[in-house]
């Protein structure tokens, strides 16, 4: 029973599956549909008697009807997507019917060569043919062939780039031969005619061929594949340097031919073209591309210098010739940033990027200048001309398109904040400064406008002013060493744009905020407090400063077992102090240091624990080191310590009393720290004058705020 329900489940979704191939090769297939189809195939993967049934039924009747009729366009584009999924998901099988896919394909590329949504979904199933057939041991057979196909495609597009520069003295190209030796068959191009075709056209008919073999190893390079993918990754990047080699520039600098002018203008296609290939290869290869890193630095940025030359001349509030390139070549520095990181290389080329970053993030607005004629002696001004001179001015200024080159001024912010965060620190002095004063700049203006009309082009673009915003938080919060960082300023401007028009420009504010509450308020304390400038601590004395403290004086306590219990601590004798002192622990003793005497009474009692205060050593402390915590708690002409009270559970009695401290011919301006922080300070009578520190307090709270202020 169980068998028979499952083949007739089997038959019902083939049924099912053969009808709704069949309706999409009459009217063509949608992307749910598309997505529909593949989650049909994959979950009939697992299923036997469904594969069973594609593999037998199915298979062979699509592709028996791939060229038995003709078709339009619209079905050739369906059946383009459905041989994907199959090649994908039934490679194996399909090694049966290459000859027909190749028939297909040839007769696409000959009707539909123009159609380029057509094209690119051919080129998407051809980089999965090199799985068709068996794998081979570890899939030998599928990486060989994929590696063979990969090198076929460079190639044929090294070949067209030698027939699109053949007639440029300077270009140095690869060593291919004139003719064609590639596995391809390139007879569906119907290159025959280029012979009568004008300048112009057999111009573009090359590009366009050689676009179709780039973008067939950018499909290879970025489609899933069965096994490892092996090339040569140099050989590809030469392929992009030799393409990038002619420009413009050079271009304008030969002898001006019909020829020369039809290449300048298809040159940002090829140009384009390569840096998509540069693109797939990083996608393709990622971390693996670093020591490549220079190489594909320079090819990128001599694309934006080409592109620099092209749009010098363009007026305020107009859209710029060639942006697609140079939008492309941004979005392609990010990839390679947000893959390498710092050891991405642009910090060689930080000079490049810096200028072509500022040449599209801000844009100089035109003038007009009212020119007056100085008035000679009783002559009276002409008004009539004074007239024409500002009409003349008036007629060269047009109107402007508030969005124009906003998609470039975006990229380009993108390519700032990522470079900033990764090689802020390898910037130039110089060039941190621009950034920050040209960001600055523009957000100043951008705030000063009443009216949305009125900011500075292209930030009437909302995307614009939310890039413009991350941009001056990626100059706050990746520094430069040796600029100052505008914190303050940072903290208004993103206060007025709390109040943009644009809610995601206000989101954007608001979280800025709140990442610089951190910087000026840090969630935890610091490591190391600051010490007076002027303080010059002995190489002695580093071993008893410790770390985190503004005092000098510190008790070690160490528990020791007595045999007796305490009776009582004979007083402390202090002789010879040096006039403001502070007094340090030491193990010697010598006539300039005060030393702790102590006795301890022996009595016949069980043993107890108790505390030992340390000597406390006053040698080779420099003056006015004395700290705010002890000059609080000291009275004036009062130099006397109080009693310490010691608690011990273990004791007999709750209380044991340390005999007073004495302190005598203490001269004056001398003071004597308390050995423990936790005493405290009872004020004594003695004949001393009184200890006069109220300058050195100013001086210690005023160098104090100007630390804090300058946090």
């Amino acid at each position: 029973m169980n068998s028979q329900v499952t083949s007739l489940k089997a038959n019902e979704a083939v049924n099912w599956f053969q009808k709704r191939l069949k309706n999409a090769a009459n009217y063509g297939v949608t992307s749910e549909e598309c997505k529909m189809f593949e989650i049909f195939i994959t979950s009939t993967l697992a299923d036997v008697d469904l594969k069973k049934q594609i593999t037998n039924t199915v298979l062979p009747t699509f592709f028996e009807n791939l060229i038995s009729r003709k078709v339009d366009k619209q079905t050739i584009d369906a059946q383009a997507t459905i041989i994907r999924l199959f090649l994908k998901y039934y490679g194996g099988t399909c090694n049966q019917f290459k000859s027909i896919l190749d028939k297909f394909t040839s007769k696409v590329l000959s009707e539909c060569f123009n159609e380029d949504n057509i094209v690119f979904k051919v080129t998407k199933y051809l980089a999965l043919i090199p799985q068709c057939g068996g794998r081979g041991q570890q899939g030998i057979n599928h990486a060989e062939a994929w590696t063979n196909q990969f090198n076929d495609y460079l190639y044929s597009a090294n070949y067209f780039l030698n027939q699109l520069y053949t007639n440029v003295n300077f270009f140095v190209g690869t060593d291919v031969t004139d003719q064609y030796e590639g596995k391809f068959n390139i007879s569906v191009f119907n290159l025959t005619e280029l012979a009568k075709m004008t300048p112009k056209e057999r111009y573009e008919k090359l590009t366009s061929v050689f676009i179709f073999f780039n973008t067939a190893m950018q499909s290879m390079l970025l489609s899933m594949f069965s096994t490892v993918k092996h090339l040569d990754s140099n050989k590809v990047i030469q392929f992009a340097l030799s393409t990038m080699s002619v420009t413009s520039e050079k271009l304008n600098a030969t002898i001006i031919t019909e020829d020369v002018i039809a290449l300048d203008s298809v040159l940002w296609k090829l140009h384009s073209s390569a840096i998509k290939t540069i693109s797939a290869l990083i996608k393709c290869f990622g971390r693996i591309l670093i020591p490549q890193g220079t190489l594909i630095c320079r090819i990128l940025l001599q694309s934006l210098k080409m592109t620099h030359f092209n749009s010098s001349n363009s007026q305020y509030g107009t859209t710029r010739s060639k942006l697609q390139q140079r939008v492309l070549t941004y979005q392609v520095l990010c990839s390679w940033q947000s893959v390498a990181g710092s050891q991405s290389s642009l910090e060689l080329f930080s000079e490049s990027l810096t200028s072509g970053i500022l040449f599209d993030i801000k844009f100089d607005k035109p003038s007009l200048n009212l020119v007056v004629d100085k008035q000679t002696g009783n002559k009276k001004r002409k008004s009539g001309a004074l007239n024409q001179k500002i009409m003349d001015q008036r007629d060269t200024i047009v109107m402007h398109d508030y969005h124009a080159n906003h998609t470039v001024c975006n990229e380009a912010h993108k390519t700032l904040q990522l470079f900033l965060n990764t090689l802020s620190s390898n910037l130039k002095v110089l060039q941190f400064k621009i950034f920050q004063s040209t960001i600055m700049g523009l957000l100043l203006e951008v705030i000063k406008c009443q009216r949305p009309n009125d900011y500075p082009l292209p930030y009437y673009n909302d995307l614009c002013r939310h890039n413009l915003y991350k941009s001056l938080l990626a100059v706050i919060i990746s520094p430069h060493s040796q600029c100052i960082t505008h914190t303050t300023i940072a903290l208004r401007v993103f206060t007025f744009g709390t109040t943009d028009r644009n809610e995601k420009i206000k989101e954007v504010c608001r979280s800025s905020l709140s990442e610089l509450e951190h910087i000026i308020r840090p969630r935890n304390d610091t490591l190391f407090y600051p010490l007076e400038n002027e303080i010059e601590i002995p190489p002695c004395a580093h071993n008893t400063i410790p770390e985190n403290k503004t005092h000098f004086l510190n008790e070690i306590v160490e528990d020791f077992t007595l045999t007796n219990p305490l009776k009582g601590i004979k007083d402390v004798n202090t002789e010879n102090v040096h006039p403001k002192t502070i007094l340090q622990p030491s193990l010697d003793m010598s006539n300039n240091k005060t030393h702790v005497l102590k006795e301890i009474t022996e009595d016949s009692s069980t043993p107890i624990k108790a505390k030992e205060l340390k000597t406390i050593n006053t040698e080779n402390v420099q003056p006015n080191t004395i700290s705010l915590s002890a000059q609080n708690v000291i009275q004036e002409n009062e130099t006397n310590f109080s009693n310490k009270t010691v608690e011990n559970p273990t004791l007999p009695t709750d209380v044991k009393e340390l005999n007073n401290l004495n302190t005598d011919t203490v001269q004056s301006n001398k003071v004597i720290e308390s050995m423990d922080a936790d005493n405290s300070m009872d004020s004594s009578s003695g004949d001393e004058l009184p200890i006069q520190n109220d300058e050195e307090e100013e001086n210690y709270t005023d160098m104090l705020n100007d630390f804090i202020d300058s946090d």
